[in-house]
């Protein structure tokens, strides 16, 4: 797969809102608020997404699941989207974009 199919997903991601921010009127991303965590890029166009949640039981998971896999499947060549959530790391207020050092 390409760079620029990579560019593309990233891309994607920057635009999936954030439930929480919507439902608290303070509407911001995925990608601004520090959740993807990271991506894979098969050469098959499989898609791995890694989500860093704020919260480890997030009730809005599997919805977001489905919307992420919804918007890369159509991107041409992605033949898959796996979306996943680390319980590795842990969320923390300075992985938003633009947070203070």
């Amino acid at each position: 797969m390409s760079a620029a199919t990579l560019a593309a997903i990233h891309a994607r991601l920057a635009t999936i809102p954030e439930p929480c921010s919507l439902a608290m009127g303070k509407p911001t991303t995925i990608a601004d608020m520090g959740l993807v965590e990271a991506v894979a890029l098969a050469d098959d166009g499989a898609v791995t997404v890694t989500l860093c949640l704020t919260d480890a039981a997030c009730v809005h998971f599997r919805a977001m699941q489905a919307y992420i896999r919804d918007e890369l499947m159509a991107i041409d060549g992605i033949t898959a989207v796996d979306v996943r959530q680390t319980l590795e790391t842990l969320w923390t207020p300075d992985r938003v974009r633009g947070a203070a050092a």
